[in-house]
């Protein structure tokens, strides 16, 4: 059994049964959320810093880019192992999309303030979130996109950190500000507390559970820690770390189980969603439309964006056009482009007099002075929340 954590720069890994901290990725600028798929050997992580969302072998090898746009403001990914998707937090949003980055779509939209963490149980199709503003909560919402429902929002300031259960169907959740670690059921009932002690548990970052044990990521303490799930006793230090650990993901077989689901035989074309009580159904990258046979998707993509063609079915944002990323297989937003002047990834105001980082694309501001940088929003990409991460928050 391993344990891996990202710390900032760098993503790390060290065995359960004893060793020495094994260095797994390098060269990160600014990498605070992973999770891990058990089926392929891989690592996943979001790199804030740079903008995209890797994966990587778990020798690793092969570092592969999922997503290199739209990262910003990112707090937390969750790998669905059966459906093989991945959920992100990214402002106010849940998003999904396969494992190799295709078909992203927000499933979710306005449903989060300022999100935190997420997890995902595919053997029930649901998902849990927590999100740390004014009126912060935890929420249970269906993987296919049809129910979000909040179910703890009482006693909750800062929940850093969630993760489930899978085999005894609980939720176990980190406060960082009131100093807890607590546990409930999928629907929030028979809510218990399973630390609740300043000097143990002083800024949990990140919360993961396997076999009997919790296993946490702490500031204060800059280390790993572990404790029994059930009574929160035999607290030990598993390692101290040199920086501020942060997101951390156990990786052993019996953490993510296989088990037979309807996306086996579906056949869609881009999406397979799970849902409650084991089913699944067909969806769509943004810009498709499912087509009445409910497997396959047609292009819907607006006047804002373009279509990628050929065996890609992705619409790109215009925002991205000539930015000097290709966004598309095929290079379709990279061709005929005017000589630039930005950095690659930035915004080149449509007078060539202006670069604007994607943070400021859609904000509101007019950072260009021909205002091209607040041309081509629609709902879904303008920013509704500050764009604040949990990383940055003072301890």
């Amino acid at each position: 059994m391993w344990l891996f954590f990202a710390h900032g720069q760098s993503i790390w890994n060290i065995s359960l049964a004893g060793g020495s901290f094994e260095l797994q990725k390098a060269g990160l600028q600014k990498t605070a959320v992973l999770d891990v798929d058990i089926m392929e050997r891989r690592i996943f992580y979001a790199d804030v810093g740079s903008n995209s969302i890797e994966r990587l072998d778990l020798d690793g090898t092969f570092p592969q880019t999922v997503q290199k746009y739209d990262v910003d403001g990112l707090e937390g990914i969750a790998v669905d192992w059966i459906g093989r998707n991945l959920y992100s937090l990214r402002k106010t949003d849940i998003i999904v999309q396969t494992l190799t980055g295709k078909y992203r779509r927000a499933l979710y939209k306005g449903v989060m303030r300022l999100p935190r963490a997420i997890a995902v149980h595919p053997a029930k199709g649901m998902m849990f979130v927590t999100d740390w503003s004014s009126t912060a909560f935890i929420a249970a919402a269906t993987m296919d996109g049809s129910s979000f429902k909040k179910i703890i929002t009482e006693r909750i300031t800062w929940p850093n950190a969630v993760t489930i259960d899978i085999y005894a169907d609980k939720i176990y959740w980190a406060d960082a500000y009131n100093d807890v670690i607590e546990v409930a059921a999928l629907d929030g009932s028979g809510r218990r507390t399973i630390i609740a002690d300043s000097g143990t548990v002083p800024h949990v970052f990140a919360l993961s559970v396997a076999d009997d044990s919790l296993y946490w990521s702490d500031w204060t303490y800059r280390g790993l820690l572990r404790a029994d799930k059930l009574t929160g006793d035999n607290v030990t230090v598993v390692a101290q770390t040199a920086l501020l650990p942060y997101g951390l993901k156990i990786f052993h077989p019996s953490v993510q189980p296989h088990f037979p689901s309807l996306c086996d035989t579906l056949a869609c074309s881009q999406l397979c969603l799970l849902g409650p009580n084991r089913t699944a159904k067909c969806g769509c990258g943004e810009g498709y439309e499912l087509h009445k046979n409910g497997k396959n998707c047609t292009s819907n993509c607006d006047s804002n964006h373009i279509e990628c063609g050929g065996t890609e079915a992705k619409c790109v944002s215009m925002l991205y056009l000539c930015d000097g990323i290709s966004h598309c297989q095929s290079h379709a937003d990279e061709t005929n482009c005017p000589p630039r002047i930005c950095l690659p990834g930035q915004f080149q105001c449509h007078d060539n007099k202006k670069c604007v980082a994607p943070g400021g694309l859609c904000d509101g501001v007019e950072d260009c002075w021909d205002a091209s940088d607040e041309k081509y929003c629609s709902n879904s990409y303008r920013a509704n929340s500050p764009n604040t991460h949990v990383n940055e928050m003072a301890a």
